[in-house]
């Protein structure tokens, strides 16, 4: 974090005293930073490396009473240690520790100057990210195992938080779509090749986001923010729905010679297969099947009778051909049937899925 303001500071110099009528009613001298004794109060925790002149060069004020006055521009540039867990609704707090870098405490004893944290928010510049929640001073004194003298410090904690209107329509926006688009896969009928591609393309679209926060947001262990985990648990549960897209196609376009196993058609038929709303799709298929071999039955009836000169009868191959395809038929409904109830199973388990890594996710 770097910090640009102006640093106030006041000590008593004795050497600078005189008599107002003595000297015309001089009541203040302007003077060069270099030209008097300074308090050498320095940065501790910067990050600017070998340089440590952190105030500009502007004059000091100084009054018959031997105070000095002095307020120069300064710039500091400090480490933080960020939490970027809530991300992107996080507050920072950011440490400033001064203090004098050859003096202890018996020779420069430092205090908060006015207000009683010392930190003046008057002329402060909004930032297009960051808000200011607070500011709070400290003044502590240290004391080391190799003097007797306690060396004191003046520590500004900075809290920050960070303003995410835009990161709310970048971000967040987009992870419902990509819940809808997940969810929607499974209500597509289940021999429709489509939800291959819905289910790739919201794929590429996670990993598209997770590509953008590696570059937005610096690799901090035990500190992944929690939008990047519910993204990344996202893509595995769109993997997951990918492979259940694969089984489901080939229960419903595979032609089995096989019929379902007595236990889950059992269960597809009964009270089950109703609260997954499989009835009226169960209720609607004999009918159809009905109608189908009806028709089958008059085309094979009218060819038959047509040839044998208006005698009409069914021959027992005949019959035999009509039952295997029926009954082909039949294990084949089934067979969709189950697919279908395979996808709404799916689609109650990943809603209940999405809201538990919601829930989670946004603690």
């Amino acid at each position: 974090m770097t910090v640009y303001g102006w640093m106030r500071m006041a000590w008593t110099d004795e050497k600078l005293k005189w008599n107002k009528t003595e000297w015309g009613g001089l009541h203040e001298l302007h003077l060069a930073d270099h030209e008097i004794w300074q308090p050498d109060i320095i940065l501790y925790n910067s990050a600017s490396g070998s340089s440590i002149d952190h105030y500009g060069n502007s004059h000091c004020v100084v009054f018959p009473t031997g105070e000095v006055f002095w307020v120069p521009p300064a710039q500091f540039l400090v480490f933080c240690d960020l939490d970027l867990r809530l991300w992107p609704y996080d507050t920072q707090t950011c440490h400033l520790t001064l203090g004098s870098w050859t003096y202890d405490g018996d020779q420069v004893d430092l205090q908060l100057g006015v207000p009683f944290d010392g930190f003046e928010m008057d002329l402060w510049n909004t930032n297009s990210e960051w808000q200011i929640v607070d500011v709070k001073g400290n003044r502590a004194e240290q004391y080391y195992s190799c003097c007797t003298e306690p060396y004191i410090d003046i520590t500004y904690n900075i809290t920050l938080r960070r303003q995410s209107p835009a990161y709310s329509a970048i971000v967040i926006t987009p992870a419902a779509a990509i819940v809808l688009m997940t969810l929607a896969g499974f209500w597509l009928p289940p021999n429709a090749g489509e939800k291959i591609l819905l289910n790739g393309c919201t794929a590429i679209i996670i990993c598209l986001f997770l590509l953008y926060f590696s570059q937005k947001l610096p690799a901090m262990a035990g500190n992944t923010p929690l939008v990047v985990l519910f993204y990344s648990s996202s893509l595995h549960l769109v993997i997951l729905s990918l492979v259940v897209t694969v089984v489901v196609l080939n229960l419903s376009r595979n032609c089995y010679s096989i019929p379902v196993p007595w236990v889950l058609q059992s269960l597809l038929l009964g009270w089950p297969g109703r609260m997954l709303g499989l009835h009226h799709i169960v209720l609607l298929v004999p009918s159809a099947e009905d109608r189908h071999e009806s028709c089958s039955g008059m085309e094979d009836s009218s060819i038959e009778a047509s040839s044998s000169g208006g005698n009409v009868s069914i021959g027992d191959d005949s019959r035999r051909v009509l039952t295997r395809t029926s009954s082909h038929r039949r294990h084949q409904v089934n067979w969709i049937l189950l697919a279908i109830a395979i996808d709404r199973l799916c689609f109650l388990l990943y809603c209940l899925l999405f809201i538990i890594l919601a829930t989670v996710y946004s603690v």
